[in-house]
């Protein structure tokens, strides 16, 4: 009885976890894939900050017994609603440095790579505040999971984590430093990534309700 518990605890951890990082893995990689190569790993670092953060919020919460009302929970959406409509608005004021002269094809890729560079996050603190702005359904499911309380409960939540935040990790640097990966967000990266931030912004905000609150 005691490794079938065990079992259904590793496997509810991880139904949590798959669940609620689906989300932060696609919108991380697709920052890691518009944004300079050096700057991959700080991408991939601040998501691993972010769900860090999440984890610990959510941990603090059940110790607390305190509650998050989901609809300020779904304020978080604002985090990546705010930097895509910014990266948006960045892209209006792009500028060619030579501007007026004949538009090479050599001309075009360099002014789409910098208007992705705009306007894509590509910082290690952009990469945490997506990933918190996202984790609205991560504190909602991770505060009735530490809740359930007992050091096998913990110890299978803390395992399958650490696991599932390594596997994030790798599958988001190899997908974003892909070659396809980084031809196709160099043609639509400038616009791709804000739009995407934009429409995960909305999502968190529209399933907690927050928007009866503005």
């Amino acid at each position: 009885m005691a490794v079938t518990g065990l079992g259904a605890d590793f496997g509810i951890a991880a139904a949590a976890f798959v669940g609620t990082n689906i989300d932060n893995c696609v919108v991380t990689m697709t920052m890691v894939a518009g944004a300079p190569l050096d700057r991959a790993r700080r991408i991939a670092a601040g998501q691993v900050a972010g769900f860090v953060f999440l984890v610990v919020l959510a941990a603090a919460a059940a110790a607390v017994l305190f509650e998050f009302s989901p609809k300020v929970v779904g304020l978080l959406g604002l985090v990546p609603l705010t930097i895509g409509v910014r990266g948006l608005v960045g892209l209006r004021q792009r500028s060619d440095p030579e501007e007026g002269g004949p538009r090479t094809g050599a001309r075009r890729r360099r002014g789409r790579r910098t208007a992705a560079e705009r306007a894509v996050g590509r910082s290690f603190t952009a990469g945490a505040l997506v990933t918190v702005g996202a984790g609205g359904d991560n504190l909602a499911a991770y505060i009735p999971l530490f809740r359930v309380g007992g050091a096998a409960n913990l110890a299978a939540i803390c395992i399958v984590f650490v696991l599932g935040e390594v596997l994030v990790t790798a599958v988001i640097l190899a997908g974003g430093r892909h070659p396809k990966a980084r031809s196709v967000m160099t043609r639509l990266g400038a616009v791709a990534v804000p739009v995407l931030l934009c429409c995960i912004g909305v999502l968190v905000m529209l399933e907690a309700g927050t928007f009866s609150l503005l």
